[in-house]
């Protein structure tokens, strides 16, 4: 998620993989995960993703992991 944040504004999957060392597949199921966490959203029209503001409290430690639960665990 930190490296969405860098970008400051929409990226797609397959950008990240280009800079990072996991593929754009393993990429897109881990951003969807973050976004049933409401950590981040996606584009209407594409698979792009951007941080949200819980998303950006989270990666300040405004928030830790234990927050984000959800009841099904």
């Amino acid at each position: 998620m930190a490296e969405i944040s860098e970008y400051g504004g929409w990226v797609k999957p397959a950008t990240l993989a280009l800079n990072i060392p996991y593929s754009r597949g393993h990429i897109a199921r881990r951003c969807k995960v973050l976004k049933e966490h409401g950590l981040l959203e996606r584009h209407e029209d594409t698979a792009g993703y951007r941080v949200t503001d819980l998303g950006k409290k989270f990666l300040r430690d405004e928030l830790n992991a234990d927050d984000l639960r959800d009841g099904d665990e």
